[in-house]
């Protein structure tokens, strides 16, 4: 089956940067994801150099390769323990990722140094260039930052070591150039291939966080006005509250329903009660949907959320604006008014939902009681808000 080259070319373009995603939002969720993970690669890099770089000490001191290799090694290895340790403190993805090429181009380096030091290609020289080599996809990142890392680990030692090749041996040389070619291709598809699975989980979970972020708002989500529901009002009330005084706003809680609501029905048919009910949520459209919001409790009672200090005279102007809000307003005599009950809620000892549902719930029916189109407001006894 031939694949068409555009195809080839998306695929070439999202592994050529880990933080390159096609879907919108997708980017913005991925880079701390990616951010930590490469953090924890750079260390698993530092950690695993270490281990090698240690050995090799070891092995230099005790096959007695000469002091230049012991010295070499010793300094990588505070090299890669330092690395290590820095990439606990780096926040940013780009200066992780140079510390990992710093790491290894610094290795690459000391190898290049030590080889035209020695004159020659000693077997621990030829192993830890392929050991640095393969080390590359230890780190999650993008195929430019390995094809750039590895190609300056390839070019050191091709430039260092053909320009001086008569104090090499020709086999060595082509030895190293194999082994630098194989690593090189081997380290370059594990790094695509681990990309390809990365952007995949990624792009799934973003989907799966996406979708159950959806069906929450919809479960706590009123279906035919839109507004929010008794459910995410209960559940968020003392966070919206405590958000309020923290900013150092006076919080108000109310609780209303629409006069004569079951005549309305009764007289015009449920699709225009249901109109009356939409154009209430509308006239409180314009409220954040954060700290100040509208939730429908049930049939045509209403709950508000609001701070600040023209909190009454606000609403006020939201209830003036139903009728506006309808497409066929109802005639004048039959016009939508709201009886409401509105309590400012104390900093100190602030009640509960369900307290101050209650609270709200009897300034309602004393507004109810004296004939409706009425807001009263109060606090809870004893508290001074």
């Amino acid at each position: 089956m031939k694949i068409p080259a555009a195809t080839m070319m998306n695929e070439l373009s999202s592994a050529w940067s880990c933080t390159a995603f096609r879907a919108p939002g997708l980017r913005e969720y991925a880079e701390p994801v990616i951010t930590e993970e490469t953090r924890r690669g750079v260390a698993l890099l530092s950690f695993v150099a270490l281990l090698y770089l240690g050995l090799a000490t070891t092995m230099c001191a005790a096959f007695k390769l000469g002091s230049s290799y012991t010295y070499t090694y010793s300094l990588l290895c505070a090299l890669a323990l330092h690395i290590g340790l820095s990439s606990g403190k780096v926040s940013h993805l780009r200066e992780l990722y140079l510390l990992a090429m710093l790491l290894l181009v610094a290795c690459g380096s000391s190898l290049v140094l030590l080889a035209q030091q020695s004159g020659q290609l000693h077997a621990i020289l030829l192993l830890s260039v392929a050991v640095l080599i393969m080390l590359v996809p230890v780190v999650p990142w993008g195929l430019r930052e390995a094809v750039l890392t590895i190609g300056a680990i390839y070019l050191m030692f091709t430039a260092s070591t053909w320009l001086s090749r008569v104090r090499f041996a020709t086999l060595d040389l082509w030895v190293l150039q194999c082994l630098m070619l194989i690593a090189a291709l081997i380290s370059l598809a594990l790094v695509a291939r681990a990309l390809g699975v990365r952007k995949h989980d990624l792009a799934l979970r973003f989907r799966l966080e996406q979708a159950q972020r959806d069906l929450t708002e919809m479960l706590n989500r009123d279906h035919l006005t839109g507004a929010w529901n008794r459910r995410h009002i209960e559940r968020d009330f003392e966070r919206a509250v405590a958000r309020h005084h923290a900013a150092g706003v006076q919080s108000y809680f109310g609780l209303f329903d629409i006069d004569r609501f079951k005549a309305i029905n009764d007289t015009f048919g449920h699709s225009r009660g249901d109109a009356v009910l939409r154009a209430v949520q509308a006239a409180f459209s314009h409220l954040s949907g954060a700290d100040e919001y509208l939730a429908r409790l049930g049939g045509d009672e209403f709950a508000l959320l609001m701070c600040g200090p023209e909190v009454p005279a606000r609403i006020g102007a939201a209830l003036a604006s139903v009728t506006a809000k309808m497409d066929s307003p109802l005639p004048g005599a039959a016009a939508p008014t709201v009886s409401l009950g509105l309590i400012a809620l104390p900093v100190r000892d602030c009640p509960s939902f369900d307290q101050a549902y209650r609270l709200a719930d009897e300034l309602l029916y004393q507004a109810k009681r004296a004939g409706g189109d009425t807001i009263l407001c109060g606090q809870p006894k004893g508290e001074s808000a």
